[in-house]
Formats: C-alpha cells, structure tokens, sequence
C-alpha cells in the first residue's frame, strides 16, 4: 500500500506540473515542466541541496540514477534551469497538489484521526516568513525599515490541519502575502486570511473545518466572513484589542469550573470560566461570539502559571468548555509543529534556494511544505517510510540518512529505498 500511496502523492504533483503553459521552442524544450518541477521537489523532498548535481554524477556513471528511478525524472536540469523555468510559473498552480494529496489522505482513513470538534477538523493559520535578505529582492518582496536599514522578505498566511495531543500536523494550502503590481498598500496577513478562504471553501467545508487563529484574525469582518461561509472559528481573544468585550466580560457572571493537576511534585489548579452571546464590539453591526478563558495557577504558591481568552461561535457549556479550550490552545501547534519545523528541523525553510525575479522563490516554498505534507501522510500509509522513519533518532538525522542512500547506492523504486535506508546498508555512516 505504501508504495502505491507514494505513487499517487506524485501523480498529483504531475498533474499540477502539466498545467503550466509552456511556450518554449527549439532547444529550450529539452527538459519538460514536469521534469522541472519534480527536481525542485527532490530537492526539498529528500532535503538535499545538491541532489540534482550528484544525481547527474551517478547518471553519467551509472547510466542510471535514483532522481529517475524513484521520482520518474526523465532528464536531469541544472539547478539554474530550474530556477528559470519555474519563475515564471503561478503559484496557484500547486493548490491542486494540497487538496488531492489531502483526498488521498481522506480514503486512506488517515483524516478520521484529526476529527475532534463536532465530526470536524481543527485548521490553525498563522503568518510565516520564509525569506528575509537586505539585498536580494523582487517586486514581490515585502519590506520593512528599522534604524535605516531596509529589510525584503517574503511570508504567507500558513494553514494546518492540526490535534490535540498530536505531534503531527498536516500543512493544506495557504495564501501568500506580496506585494501585486500596481498597488500602493503593502500586503498583510489579515488580507490573505480573507483571500484565502473563499478559495479554500469547499475543501475547509468538507473537513467540516474550525478554525484556529490568534487574537489578529478574532475581529468582527473575519469572524463574519467565516460564518457566511458555513464555517467555525476558535480565535484568541486579547482584552486590550477587545475593549467592550472585555468590559462586558469584567461585569458579568461567568459560568466557571475547576479541575486538579499533578505535574512531579507541583499541583496546578485549571479554572475554565465561559460566557455565550457576548458582543463582539461595541457598533450598530456587531457579532454575538461565546467567550471562554482558562487560568492555570500553582496550588502550593498561588502563582498563576497561564492565562488566555478565545472566543467561538461554537455554544460553550461545563460539559464542552474544557474540550473547547483544549481545542483552542491547538492553535500553537502550527508555530511549534509546523512553522518551527520548517525552519529548524531539517527542512531549512529560510535558506535561498533561489530568489529569482517573478516567483520562484515562492515556487520553492510551496514545494518545501508539499514535501512535509507528503512525508506527513507516508509516516501514516506507507509501513516502510515509517520503518525507515524510526530508524533515525531525529527528523534531521533521517534526512542525513537519505542523503547518503540517494549519493552511495541506486535504487529501482521507492520501496527499494526505503528498504536499504532502514537495514543495515542503508544506515552505514560515510567513510
């Protein structure tokens, strides 16, 4: 099963290659769009910046290589003929990759473990930056100026589907935030957010989807914009963004419960207190959202450890507040699980890969978080990825290990790879 799992994940990524408009003529055509798009994906699928290179190497010695064999790369281009001819690609075009590569997921059964909230999945959004340089720029890049030095970077409004109590999430597509031509206002991150749902709409309805955000997004227009579209939210609620509700909120009785905790030798008291029906502002078109906050204080010392408030549209009472605040603080998951692993863990997020003048760097960014969806989804399908998986103590250190199976030794399939990655050949270290 793991392999044909595989073979569909890629199939997706073909399709969406396939539909790039290619105007080439003559010898440019060498190399297909398809075969582009899927080196740049071997790059961050198997985190190795140079894999087109040893890739090559192996072919001219071998006569064969692995970027072919696992990947189905007919011919090999040179990282600057990928970062040409992907440049000018729209990054709309990999979309498609998110959504059926999420189906997959969906038939495998894989979807059924994140369902937590009403039969529904949580899917937690925050913005992400994944390129920053005082140098290298495009008309795309953001910009912000501090003590007189001009800072370009690129960023996205990042959406994941995430758990409660799981340490793995499931990136879906996102929105970028840059800068179009011909505007004045710089892009912001509320701005994707609300671009970002009306496209995402039928898939997060679907998922029957909540969505997690911080106290940015917890505003009368986004809120609104989620219920006319037959979602749910759960948004952190910060008292001084939020004047008359927390004024409504301070002179009025809340509905509360408490609970006990033992963490080693220490005791912590969690106290959940809710209110329905709040404003969320203070105007003639308001929003009526149910309010809930939880405080964690140490019993011994009466110090409090943790406070927030959320609202949500979703009916709170003491059968459901403690669930529903659970669900809430899953919102960090994506900062932790998502945006932190990208950056830290092996996948190398803000590294330039390659800037280029139209999209390319947006390109890659798009394919480093297909990439981490894909292995997402193989760490549940595929008994040989998670094998070869749990051979490595780390997720950097499993990438070090494939990095050194894809240069030493050729594999005639996927299985075969991850095969000789978890016996001992594969885990050999390099002389």
């Amino acid at each position: 099963m793991g392999g044909e799992i595989f073979k569909q994940l890629l199939e997706n990524l073909d399709k969406a290659a396939d539909t790039i408009p290619d105007n080439r003529h003559g010898p440019n055509t060498k190399h297909s769009m398809r075969d582009a798009v899927k080196s740049a994906f071997g790059v961050f699928f198997f985190q190795f910046p140079s894999f087109l290179r040893y890739m090559t190497e192996m072919q001219n010695k071998r006569k064969m290589n692995n970027a072919k064999s696992i990947l189905g790369v007919k011919t090999l281009p040179s990282d600057a003929q990928v970062r040409n001819l992907l440049d000018n690609v729209n990054p709309e075009t990999f979309a498609s990759v998110f959504s059926q590569s999420l189906k997959v997921a969906i038939m495998s059964g894989v979807m059924k473990l994140y369902q937590v909230l009403d039969e529904g999945v949580l899917v937690a959004i925050d913005g992400l930056w994944y390129h920053s340089s005082e140098k290298i720029h495009c008309k795309h890049c953001l910009h912000q100026t501090k003590d007189g030095v001009s800072t370009y970077y690129h960023s996205a409004m990042a959406a994941a589907i995430v758990k409660p109590h799981n340490s793995s999430v499931i990136p879906i597509m996102g929105e970028l935030i840059t800068n179009k031509d011909g505007t004045k206002k710089q892009d912001c991150e509320l701005s994707a957010a609300k671009r970002w749902l009306p496209k995402r709409i039928e898939e997060l309805k679907g998922l029957k989807a909540t969505i997690l955000g911080d106290d940015l997004y917890s505003h009368h227009p986004f809120c609104k914009q989620i219920l006319d579209n037959g979602l749910s939210f759960i948004f952190t609620c910060k008292q001084d963004s939020h004047p008359w509700l927390a004024e409504t909120v301070k002179y009025s009785f809340l509905t509360g419960q408490t609970r006990k905790e033992r963490k080693g030798k220490k005791h912590f008291l969690y106290t959940y207190r809710y209110l329905n029906n709040v404003p969320i502002r203070d105007e003639k078109e308001t929003l009526m959202v149910n309010y809930m906050e939880l405080a964690i204080t140490e019993k011994e010392s009466g110090k409090q450890t943790y406070y927030c408030g959320w609202i949500t549209n979703k009916p709170v009472d003491n059968l459901n507040v403690q669930h529903i605040v659970d669900c809430a603080r899953t919102r960090w998951k994506i900062e932790n699980e998502h945006n932190n692993v990208l950056k830290n863990r092996g996948y190398n997020l803000e590294h330039n890969f390659g800037h280029g003048k139209e999209h390319a760097a947006e390109i890659f960014f798009l394919l480093n978080l297909i990439a981490f969806q894909f292995h997402t989804i193989l760490a549940y399908c595929d008994i040989d990825f998670q094998k070869a998986r749990a051979s490595c103590s780390t997720r950097v250190a499993f990438f070090e290990a494939m990095r050194f199976c894809l240069r030493y030794a050729y594999h005639d399939s996927w299985q075969a790879f991850l095969i000789f990655l978890y016996t001992d050949g594969g885990l050999a270290e390099p002389g």
